[in-house]
């Protein structure tokens, strides 16, 4: 007793190359999933809290002077400058998400604040009415960037459905018994 089974590989590779076309070329998938990480940062602004949820209040409440000036619903989002500068680009095999502020690092990562000028040793600003003097300002951490638990189901979706999609797409694989 013998069996023989036969196969259309045409489909099969085309199949084949679409998956690998994933991979060889990610440029849309990875500017699909940069717009969503896009609105997930912006998102986070909206609701003052890091990556993991955590509350921006947490790593540092706000002087008591800035809180009397600020407006707006959350810190950073009062002239919505970094908050509507979140961008994504795609470079090769990578996506990039951020900002092109000169201060976007500072917000993400905290920064003192110094005098650059020689021979000058105190900081001159206004702030919530007073005019103040320093020898250094301490700016705590907001960070905005980064994969929440959310953002990183929500790239294992997109991957999954570019997958599905390659294999389900015309000329996908051939319909057998079995499979």
């Amino acid at each position: 007793m013998s069996v023989a089974v036969g196969m259309e590989w045409d489909g099969l590779h085309q199949t084949l190359g679409r998956i690998a076309d994933i991979g060889l070329k990610p440029e849309r998938l990875l500017a699909a999933v940069g717009v969503a990480l896009e609105d997930s940062t912006v998102e986070r602004f909206n609701t003052g809290r890091d990556p993991d949820g955590v509350n921006w209040e947490s790593y540092a409440p706000l002087n008591s002077l800035y809180e009397r000036d600020k407006k707006g619903p959350g810190l950073l989002v009062e002239g919505g400058h970094l908050r509507d500068s979140i961008e994504s680009t795609v470079v090769g095999n990578e996506l990039l998400v951020g900002s092109p502020l000169i201060y976007a690092g500072v917000h993400q990562f905290g920064a003192i604040i110094v005098p650059r000028k020689e021979g000058v040793t105190q900081l001159s600003f206004m702030m919530g009415g007073h005019l103040i003097h320093a020898h250094n300002v301490h700016i705590p951490a907001r960070p905005y960037l980064g994969l929440s638990d959310e953002d990183r189901a929500m790239v294992i979706e997109e991957l999954e459905l570019a997958l599905a999609r390659a294999v389900g797409g015309d000329g996908g694989l051939p319909s057998a018994p079995g499979f």
